[in-house]
């Protein structure tokens, strides 16, 4: 983003450094929305069990809708252009993304304990075992994927 300073001019059409930036957040910002509604519109693939959107669109208008998609998107492109700004390079590797997403996935599990769920009412005796085994299974998956993960880093950091 060019810097501006008391000494710099401004060149006509030229918004100031806040304005810049108010631009390319506000851009930013339309750019995770449209990804929501790609996200929305993809989720009849998703093998989740809990799924959170009723697909009612033809296959033909989620292409239509992408379609508009990647126009605004290119529209977003040229906004940003007529003031000689850039979007900003992806900087969060997608390897400490998931492993963060998956801290937070074990204290979810970690908060199922029945000391946990005494908040909600005593955990009944004969339910104890079993829940304690759903929750060593749950983490097991996770502390699988992120072992996995860590892994294949060292792996990727050793060559």
């Amino acid at each position: 983003m060019p810097e501006f300073t008391s000494e710099s001019t401004r060149h006509p059409g030229q918004l100031n450094e806040p304005q810049q930036r108010r631009l390319v957040i506000t851009c930013k910002y339309i750019d995770n929305l449209l990804s929501d509604i790609e996200h929305a519109l993809h989720s009849a693939t998703s093998p989740s069990p809990f799924p959170r959107y009723i697909i009612d669109v033809t296959p033909e208008q989620a292409r239509v809708i992408e379609d508009h998609i990647s126009r605004l998107r290119s529209q977003l492109l040229r906004t940003l252009d007529w003031q000689h700004l850039k979007p900003e390079p992806p900087e969060i590797p997608v390897t400490r993304s998931i492993i963060t997403d998956l801290a937070f996935v074990e204290i979810a599990i970690e908060e199922l304990k029945p000391r946990h769920l005494r908040g909600c009412g005593a955990v009944p005796e004969d339910a104890v075992d079993e829940l304690n085994k759903v929750i060593h299974e749950l983490l097991s998956q996770v502390k699988g994927i992120e072992s996995y993960l860590r892994r294949e880093l060292e792996l990727k950091e050793a060559i």
